[in-house]
């Protein structure tokens, strides 16, 4: 059975950290004044960027290339550093979680020497924890990597975190991310101590600042952790909260994903109704959003269920 993390991408809202960057404009007096910088046209940048992020959350990438192409001119056309390179960075998630890790990495590394030239140590560090990320075999297209070349490739994603992660500490929605990167990494080396550490400390910066969808998403990767390691009733519980946290956020995307992620802990379990109930759970939220392809995948898990209630050696492994 594959692991529970494949269908949920690892996502940083740049949309949101670019945002951040920029203060919104108003003035207290009722005399009109001039500002001292004009910022709409990032701020378009930024808006279309949070909408290719939110396509690519749902795997949508047809309208997340349109978004994010849109952004990417607009960020041309203000000519600012920045917004470039955190839509580089966005292209290259979008194109990574699409399958083509080639695209992926042109344009990160486009994002890195962009950053390079304005000695942005910041970007720079998380262009290169983007690639590090990428480099990884948890979410590759490639699904026959074998054991002892995942190994070595995580051991050098670690080693790339640990050295690029101190310097991303000003931004905290970056450093979450690159404490979930080295989680992945430590998960991928077997580490489920070390892994679940590392991510608890993306899900406090992440509650801090009250994104709950990122949160949310935290408790997803360690409910993963804790379900390689075998321990299911910890995973269901991580999952519980993962749910939490997505049902403020109304996220029907990641809810549903909740619930497909506690169908699979429950099948690995033995506990094939309990698993058959949440795929349901998840097969109609999925359809409620219109997610057909989603729900699809609900659908095929619970005839899985029923053909192996009929004949056990129908289990799917």
């Amino acid at each position: 059975m594959q692991d529970i993390i494949t269908k949920r991408t690892v996502l940083l809202t740049a949309a949101i950290i670019a945002l951040a960057a920029f203060p919104i404009l108003g003035s207290c007096s009722s005399a009109p004044k001039r500002p001292a910088e004009i910022f709409t046209t990032r701020n378009s940048a930024i808006a279309q960027l949070e909408l290719g992020n939110k396509a690519v959350s749902k795997g949508d990438y047809a309208n997340a290339r349109l978004f994010l192409a849109e952004a990417w001119r607009l960020a041309v056309s203000a000519d600012d550093p920045s917004t470039r390179i955190n839509v580089l960075l966005a292209e290259g998630n979008s194109w990574f979680n699409e399958g083509d890790s080639d695209k992926a990495n042109e344009l990160w590394e486009q994002a890195e020497t962009e950053a390079a030239n304005i000695n942005n140590r910041t970007l720079l560090s998380i262009a290169k924890i983007y690639m590090a990320r990428g480099s990884l075999a948890e979410g590759s297209a490639d699904e026959n990597i074998p054991d002892g070349e995942r190994k070595r490739r995580a051991a050098a994603v670690k080693a790339v975190v640990l050295a690029e992660i101190d310097k991303t500490k000003d931004n905290d929605l970056y450093h979450a991310f690159a404490w979930k990167v080295l989680a992945l990494a430590e998960k991928e080396l077997g580490n489920a101590k070390s892994a679940e550490a590392a991510i608890k400390e993306a899900a406090v910066l992440h509650e801090k600042g009250k994104y709950l969808e990122d949160t949310a998403y935290d408790w997803y990767l360690i409910a993963s952790v804790r379900s390689k390691a075998g321990k299911y009733q910890n995973a269901k519980e991580a999952l519980e909260t993962a749910l939490s946290f997505d049902r403020r956020a109304e996220n029907a995307n990641g809810l549903a994903m909740d619930w497909m992620a506690i169908g699979m802990v429950e099948e690995r379990a033995g506990k094939p109704d309990a698993a058959k109930t949440a795929y349901m759970r998840a097969k109609e939220i999925f359809l409620s959003a219109y997610l057909k392809d989603s729900a699809a995948s609900a659908d095929r898990k619970i005839a899985e269920l029923e053909q192996a209630a009929v004949s056990p050696a129908a289990i799917s492994k």
